[in-house]
């Protein structure tokens, strides 16, 4: 008799033990399919797992929010005839006379350094800031911010004082000002040189046309105050690299023509000598000033400041 094949000798092991021990014998003998690995089932779960939406992926640094800013806060315009109240000083010499010079032209233009300095001592403990004439402007025209107590200086006719005297005392109180230069005068003795001229710009000082040699624009035809008045001005841009938007009227004299030359010509603002301290946008080209007259008293010059 033949001896039974391998696969019939098992079929017969199989239908002895019962339908049980099927599938426990089936995977002993062949493996299931069906089944893996505690080891190989986690590393499948951790590659083919999906992070949840709320997580952020592994070894990835979240962006940065990006910051929200603020919205500029839009600058008013100004009302026509809306005042803007803010002193501006005039001064012209800061010197050295005795009081019973005969010069009495001269006197009343001049400041001795000892009282000019007082009264810059006055005016920082006041708590006056000084600003330009674009600074103003700005005010006046587009409502841009002015400090509490705004004042500017001005100085006239560009005399070498202004560097020498004035200039060291205006650093020491931390106030600016505005140089209105003569420009044919440049250079001369007693006035500012060109060198001077650009150092002072460099530093800060607001630089102003003055006409070319300071004659009295009321009289001029219309050719000769047009050439004072653009001349000075493409002058001083020119030597100096910087702009100059600012003009004030030689002895505070001026027609309508003149100061209509004057806003051709590019100014932003023109000076006069008649005393007020209150702005609009009407009178840019003819503003109101405070003169600083020789030998003033203290008294005087605080009560002068309130116009």
């Amino acid at each position: 008799m033949k001896m039974l094949g391998l696969p019939l000798l098992l079929l017969l092991a199989l239908l002895l033990a019962g339908c049980s021990g099927v599938a426990s014998v089936s995977a002993a003998l062949f493996g299931d399919p069906g089944t893996v690995s505690s080891q190989e089932g986690a590393l499948t779960a951790e590659a083919t797992e999906e992070p949840p939406s709320s997580a952020a992926p592994a070894n990835v640094v979240p962006p940065s929010p990006t910051p929200v800013q603020a919205p500029a806060t839009p600058v008013p315009t100004p009302k026509p005839g809306t005042v803007t109240a803010a002193p501006i000083l005039m001064y012209h010499y800061i010197r050295e006379l005795p009081p019973n010079t005969t010069d009495h032209l001269g006197y009343g233009l001049s400041i001795a350094p000892k009282l000019f300095e007082d009264e810059l001592a006055y005016l920082a403990g006041a708590g006056y800031t000084s600003v330009s004439m674009e600074d103003l402007v700005s005010h006046i025209t587009r409502g841009t911010p002015l400090p509490p107590k705004p004042i500017v200086l001005t100085f006239d006719d560009g005399y070498s004082d202004f560097y020498m005297a004035a200039w060291p005392l205006l650093k020491k109180y931390g106030f600016g000002a505005t140089a209105y230069l003569v420009v044919d005068f440049l250079g001369k003795p007693g006035y500012l040189s060109w060198q001077q001229t650009q150092e002072l710009r460099d530093s800060g000082i607001e630089i102003g046309a003055h006409t070319l040699d300071h004659v009295d624009l009321a009289i001029q035809g219309l050719p000769q105050a047009r050439r004072q008045i653009f001349d000075s001005r493409q002058i001083l841009q020119q030597r100096l690299n910087a702009p100059v938007n600012t003009f004030a009227y030689p002895s505070g004299r001026y027609t309508t023509s003149t100061v209509k030359l004057v806003g051709e010509a590019g100014f932003s603002s023109a000076v006069t000598t008649a005393f007020g301290e209150r702005h609009t946008t009407a009178n840019l080209l003819t503003l109101a000033r405070i003169r600083v007259s020789g030998g003033i008293s203290m008294l005087n010059f605080i009560k002068n400041l309130a116009g």
